[in-house]
């Protein structure tokens, strides 16, 4: 209701918290900027500068004609836009007919005068059959459709070649899909790699909160006292929870995330929501937590 880069950003970041898939966690890399790739999608969207909203913002208010692929893409996973990103085959805009097919010229048969000759019957030729003889009329130089030679052919025939501004048209559109198929193909093919190199094991698209940290299961397993939710490869990698608050420094402002629940802090390797009190998101730690909750005890 409210289209402000901030309004925006807020709603991106609570999209964050649900499983985003690898062709959406680019869409949010390369918006943003970050390609850390230890980072989860909600770390990188909080990180993410508000200005960065403002170009996607002013075309959304008419302020400016076009924008950045990459915001419409944004743009296209927040509403939940489906066909993103750019996929080969389908037709978005162009020039050519409604069904997407391209114009060709049609060959048209040739049409063979016939003279009716002294004594012959008055009777004209239908469809080019021999009314007596019921046999298709061969003219002894048939007309060859236009696309059955090719541009040498024609030459050394001694036919002048016209290329239209169609086959023209054509020629460069074909020259573009196959460079789009080699790369998309290239693409799936490293994604499909990355795919089988994170995926935790088979039938583990699930996982849940095992005391410092997540472990993938099969999506209808139960778990006692546990919630099982979508697997995510980062947090399944890298979401810890801190068990030695007192090896926290200033270094790890940026790298280390805090909850306080019942007047006790609890320390995680990453941000996002947290691991058992649902809703709840954890927050960057800051030089006064570390002064006043782990410096203070240590002293």
């Amino acid at each position: 209701m409210h289209l402000k880069p901030a309004k925006v950003k807020e709603e991106c970041v609570k999209k964050c918290t649900k499983e985003v898939n690898r062709r959406d966690e680019k869409i949010i890399r390369d918006f943003c900027g970050d390609l850390n790739e230890e980072r989860s999608c909600h770390d990188i969207m909080q990180r993410c500068d508000r200005d960065k909203f403002r170009p996607l913002i002013n075309y959304l208010n008419g302020r400016s004609e076009s924008t950045d692929e990459k915001n419409i893409e944004l743009l296209a996973w927040l509403i939940d836009f489906p066909g993103r990103p750019w996929e080969l085959g389908k037709t978005y805009s162009g020039d050519d007919d409604e069904n997407g097919d391209p114009v060709l010229n049609e060959a048209t048969p040739a049409t063979v005068d016939q003279e009716t000759a002294p004594g012959s019957p008055a009777t004209p030729l239908v469809a080019g059959r021999d009314e007596l003889t019921g046999n298709p009329i061969i003219p002894e130089n048939p007309a060859i459709p236009f696309l059955m030679y090719s541009s040498k052919e024609k030459e050394g025939a001694g036919v002048k070649v016209a290329e239209t501004s169609n086959q023209k048209k054509l020629r460069g559109r074909s020259t573009r899909t196959l460079a789009a198929a080699v790369i998309l193909s290239l693409a799936l093919g490293t994604g499909g790699m990355w795919w089988w190199k994170d995926n935790p094991r088979p039938g583990g698209n699930c996982m849940y909160w095992q005391e410092d940290h997540y472990e993938p299961v099969a999506c209808n397993q139960k778990i006692a006292n546990g919630r099982v939710i979508a697997a995510d490869t980062m947090k399944l990698k890298n979401f810890r929870k801190i068990t030695r608050p007192d090896t926290i420094t200033y270094q790890a402002i940026g790298k280390v995330w805090y909850s306080k629940i019942n007047d006790k802090i609890e320390y995680y390797t990453a941000g996002g929501e947290h691991p058992v009190v649902f809703g709840r998101q954890l927050k960057p730690i800051t030089v006064y937590i570390i002064d006043k909750y782990i410096r203070g005890m240590n002293e």
